[in-house]
């Protein structure tokens, strides 16, 4: 067939130019009826004919010639088990075939099938063959690429909050009072661990770029969790999805204000020294100035530090701590030292014990005389630190008596005297404070 090819183009060459010879020679000579035979209608009717003659036996023999074609061609992508997604880079093969030149001149793309099968896949990633299917004339001489990459993933949806996040500085002489969102939430979609390692959704709203009545349309972006370095959880991919993608923010503001000072406030945690406790807590400065929006102000009474740690203590002591409060209203400011001086005094623990029915002795009195008490015991409470008082196992720390020395009245009241009082205790009270005294006759 190729030698019948160039035999046929070299005779319809050669008989092109020798007619064209022929009837140059003859253009000189041929007239009819005062015009050239070669620019009359006839001729050029003939030469036409002739030549389609030509070429219709040209392209009946080159039909029947091997030929090639490169298409690109769609990925099908079948059977997905229920409940699952697919992720495939890779959409489109570019497909060589080869055949007859008239019959592959009508194939198009969508005569050629490129098909995967995902039939009973489980989660995962895979390398998987394409399946051709192409015309019985055609042969398939390449396919780039020969595999395709996908990945199977369990595909879950979530609603979830979005946050505001409010950037750049709000307009002369004011403070941000709120920002509303609308919609207040989204949804996200994709693979199942991706989705629920999400830790929210956020919203950043620049607050020079809001329109006259405070507006602005922003877009949803997943907030990365906190320690956990994987980028889908930054820039939504082809795997993970926001929907909507933007919400409408609108931002109020208000007139920033100074609020009264508030009082400054410590505690402490833990014990110090055995016998000893905390007399007093002092702060310096003792209070300080905030100023934000009027809401967050109002709400702070005052400004807790966090507590001071006096485990063992056993001596006063003064510390700087960082003036940062436990807890600060967002929106609020402090003025003031960034340092405070917080002083801790201490003093020993003391206690408290009441003896009941301690007896009283009688003293001065003369020789011969007797005298009668009413009451012949009393009640009493003395007061020392506490592991002196917790040491009195075997009754008062003292003695108590009264004093009839120089007393002629037969029956008066005197006064609860203390002699050998043990130290560290100090009378509180004793009860009664006085007794009747009566003179017996010694006889």
């Amino acid at each position: 067939m190729p030698n019948e090819k160039k035999t046929l183009e070299r005779l319809i060459i050669g008989t092109l130019n020798a007619v064209d010879r022929k009837l140059s020679s003859l253009s000189g000579r041929l007239n009819y009826k005062g015009e050239s035979i070669l620019q009359s209608k006839g001729f050029f009717i003939c030469v036409s004919v002739f030549i389609s003659v030509a070429l219709w036996a040209f392209v009946a023999l080159d039909s029947d010639s091997e030929s090639a074609r490169t298409l690109s061609v769609e990925i099908n992508y079948a059977n997905l088990p229920a409940g699952f997604s697919l992720y495939a880079p890779t959409n489109k093969i570019e497909l060589k075939i080869s055949g007859k030149i008239n019959m592959l001149s009508g194939v198009r793309p969508s005569d050629l099938i490129a098909e995967v099968d995902l039939a009973n896949l489980q989660a995962g990633k895979y390398t998987l063959p394409i399946n051709l299917d192409v015309p019985s004339f055609a042969r398939v001489i390449s396919l780039k690429p020969a595999v395709a990459e996908v990945e199977v993933y369990r595909h879950v949806e979530r609603t979830v909050e979005i946050k505001a996040r409010a950037e750049g500085a709000p307009p002369e002489g004011m403070i941000l009072s709120s920002i509303t969102l609308d919609p207040a939430s989204a949804v996200i979609s994709g693979p199942e661990n991706e989705v629920l390692a999400v830790q929210g959704l956020e919203a950043v709203v620049a607050l020079d770029k809001l329109d006259e009545g405070g507006k602005a349309r922003v877009s949803v972006a997943l907030k990365a969790q906190a320690n956990v370095k994987q980028p889908f959880l930054t820039t939504p991919t082809g795997k993970l999805t926001i929907t909507p993608k933007e919400t409408n923010a609108t931002a109020a503001f208000e007139n920033e204000i100074v609020g009264e000072r508030i009082p400054v406030k410590v505690s402490v945690v833990g014990s110090p020294q055995e016998d000893l406790q905390v007399e007093s807590i002092k702060v310096i400065p003792e209070s300080v100035s905030i100023r934000g929006r009027s809401e967050a102000v109002k709400r702070m009474q005052s400004l807790v530090l966090p507590p001071v740690d006096i485990t063992g203590l056993d001596q006063n002591i003064q510390i700087m701590i960082p003036m940062r409060p436990e807890q600060l209203e967002e929106g609020v400011e402090i003025s003031g030292p960034d340092r405070a001086r917080v002083e801790i005094r201490l003093s020993k623990k003391m206690g408290v014990k009441t003896f009941t029915n301690v007896p009283l002795l009688v003293e001065g009195s003369e020789s011969g005389k007797e005298w009668k008490l009413s009451p012949q015991s009393v009640s009493l409470t003395v007061e020392g630190t506490q592991t002196a008082i917790d040491s009195l196992t075997d009754g008062a720390p003292c003695e108590l008596y009264v004093d009839v020395s120089n007393i002629v009245s037969q029956q008066t009241e005197l006064p609860v005297l203390v002699k050998n009082l043990k130290r560290d205790f100090q009378i509180v009270q004793t009860e009664p404070e006085q007794v009747r005294v009566t003179a017996v006759d010694g006889k």
